[in-house]
């Protein structure tokens, strides 16, 4: 199975930014090796970045243009596809739910899972950040299967709680995908760090799509840091990006996936488990 991670732009539109997503794909389709399965990052569709705006934007999701090119794209080209993250309105909510949709080579909704841990920092260096003022948590674990392979799922900053990955193991996941749009400031220091630790712990395939770019809101430079990276379940980065629009793309050695496994049965060996741990 050939993967793509398509890394788009930091944008405060959907009038433009689900349009170069479309693009964007579009070229990763083009590739002598034709992807069986693209992932875009994070706010692909609009970078939220503040309660007022987002709620503004946010639609009911089956309505959003980001829903409906996704859809439409995949049923298109009979590919597999992870519409990064969406931001749409909930019944009865006044806050927003970040969700990540994806769809089989039919342009069917197959999952869907909503950011269970929200980014609220104090300033590390770009302002302090607050997501849960405007998004709703979710709740649920999510994998899905995808032609006989187990896949699951986490966004951003879900990353640094490695409880959450043990748990899409433990429920078969045998590739993990994470879109994110991390800051420049935790990027440069752990995003790569985090994603070949993930990759190794859990021993699954793990494609992290970031956002890149940057915005101006306010005056005030706000910027993405992109790195999109390709790890295989022994932690090795097999593509790694920069911080601009790119793609990259590997095929998943399967086969080497469950020989690791086999040889270093780690979950067989674990020992912390029941009330010693959440998960």
């Amino acid at each position: 199975m050939r993967i793509a991670a398509v890394q788009t732009l930091m944008g405060l539109s959907p009038d433009v930014t689900v349009p170069a997503a479309e693009a964007a794909m579009e070229t990763a389709m083009q590739a002598a090796e034709r992807p069986d399965f693209l992932i875009l990052p994070e706010y692909f569709s609009y970078y939220g970045l503040d309660q007022k705006r987002a709620v503004e934007l946010a639609q009911p999701l089956r309505e959003t243009p980001a829903f409906r090119m996704a859809q439409a794209f995949a049923k298109r080209h009979k590919v597999g596809l992870q519409a990064g993250t969406i931001l749409a309105k909930i019944p009865g909510e006044e806050r927003v739910a970040n969700i990540s949709v994806i769809f089989d080579r039919q342009g069917e909704e197959i999952a869907g899972y909503r950011k269970i841990h929200l980014f609220d920092m104090d300033d590390l260096g770009s302002g302090a950040f607050r997501e849960s003022d405007y998004i709703k948590p979710g709740e649920e674990i999510v994998t899905w299967g995808f032609e006989g392979v187990t896949f699951g799922t986490a966004i951003c900053f879900d990353v640094r709680f490695p409880e959450l990955f043990r748990a899409l193991r433990l429920k078969g996941a045998e590739v993990i995908t994470l879109p994110a749009a991390y800051t420049m400031t935790t990027g440069e220091a752990h995003w790569e760090l985090l994603a070949r630790a993930r990759a190794a712990e859990t021993q699954c395939h793990f494609i992290a799509c970031g956002l890149g770019g940057t915005v101006v809101v306010d005056g005030q430079e706000k910027g993405c840091y992109g790195h999109s990276v390709i790890v295989d379940a022994w932690g090795k980065v097999v593509a790694r990006a920069g911080q601009g629009a790119e793609i990259i793309s590997a095929k998943l050695d399967m086969e080497n996936l469950h020989s690791i496994r086999k040889n270093m049965p780690v979950m067989k060996q674990r020992r912390l488990t029941g009330d010693a741990v959440s998960f």
